[in-house]
């Protein structure tokens, strides 16, 4: 018999990518738990940022 394992798997807006946790956990509800936890511990910082910024000039461009 295989013995199943989960990952924990967070999704945090359209554009970024989904971001898989450390370990793994042999019952769905021991993911959950894991996945639940971790709300209480993410940090969030919000800085600001210059309206007005210099653009970046392309140092390089590729031709195909």
């Amino acid at each position: 018999m295989v013995k199943k394992l989960y990952a924990v798997w967070l999704k945090i807006d359209e554009t970024l990518p989904w971001i898989e946790l450390k370990g793994t956990y042999e019952t769905r509800r021991a993911a959950q738990k894991a996945a639940k936890d971790l709300q209480g511990k993410i940090m969030v910082k919000v800085v600001s940022i210059n309206k007005k910024r210099k653009e970046m000039k392309a140092l390089v461009t590729v031709k195909q």
